[in-house]
């Protein structure tokens, strides 16, 4: 009777210490949860960024991955900060032709994306008119709206708006509930890749794989790496960097072209041609006197 007691005490004595043990783990787990949806709720709510970046083609000549390559802006260098409705972003590449610093700056919004073609062509020209001073006589200073829209230059390009907006880049939500865990090719030791969910699910919607390292998460400065697909553009992104959660107020630029203003620019572009045919003919005429 007394080793039947026993038993039956050591056997109540386990079961509380199992209980005990399931409520700790349960308690972690539900800080853990707790921690991990009050970290991705700070981060949709707005954060700051620094990226390496590198852009590949999945088509055939796509508009804007053109323009990069023609300018040496297929890798470099990105930041920026975004809001939940916006997006605000700084670019410099040190393979461009022209290596400024930005090389240019683009705002995303859920209706409208704007490049900084003022600070784009203020590059240009500074680069011009200090291989060739004299170049600054033919080539105006930048006194139009800084940004154009992407209406205006898919206008200039003569494309269809759709291959210059990147509105579809605001979709995605950053929702603990809705991250689908995948394994990207080359997948980096130690990170955690889950796809995120976008507003449009249909064969064009963009595609986002995020890439957290497991040890980092919940430093100030989180290291990512993006995984990003625009089927639209014909492109895919690879970013690698830090955000890092924070209050941000984003407000759309308000220096702006005028739709009158584009046959300006275009002119201004031919200025800037004829300027450089006429110094490279002439240079080209000189050598042989040398």
């Amino acid at each position: 009777m007394a080793s039947s007691r026993t038993k039956k005490k050591r056997a109540r004595a386990a079961l509380v210490v199992v209980l005990c043990l399931v409520l700790i783990i349960a308690v972690v787990a539900a800080a853990c949860y707790g921690l991990l949806t009050r970290r991705l709720k700070a981060l949709q709510a707005g954060a700051g960024f620094t990226f390496e970046y590198e852009i590949t083609p999945t088509a055939d000549s796509p508009a804007l991955y053109t323009i990069l390559q023609q300018t040496g802006g297929t890798r470099g260098t990105v930041t920026g900060k975004y809001a939940p409705d916006a997006l605000q972003l700084s670019i410099s590449a040190k393979d461009a032709v022209i290596p400024a610093d930005p090389l240019t700056r683009v705002w995303v919004s859920s209706s409208e994306t704007l490049y900084d073609a003022g600070q784009l062509y203020r590059n240009l020209r500074t680069s011009i008119t200090n291989a060739y001073p004299l170049a600054g006589l033919l080539i105006p200073d930048w006194n139009l709206g800084n940004y154009i829209s992407q209406s205006q230059l898919a206008s200039l390009l003569g494309v269809d708006a759709a291959a210059t907006s990147l509105q579809d880049v605001t979709d995605f939500q950053l929702d603990v509930k809705n991250l689908q865990r995948v394994t990207p090719d080359d997948a980096k030791d130690g990170y955690l890749y889950f796809q995120l969910t976008a507003g449009s699910a249909g064969a064009n919607a963009p595609v986002l794989v995020l890439g957290l390292e497991k040890s980092q998460f919940f430093s100030d400065a989180i290291p990512l790496e993006i995984r990003l697909s625009i089927p639209e553009h014909g492109v895919s992104i690879r970013l690698s960097g830090t955000v890092s959660a924070e209050t941000v107020v984003l407000s759309a630029p308000t220096s702006r072209m005028k739709d009158e203003d584009i046959q300006t620019l275009v002119q201004i572009r031919e200025t800037i041609q004829s300027v450089l045919q006429f110094v490279q003919t002439a240079g080209e005429s000189a050598q042989p006197a040398a």
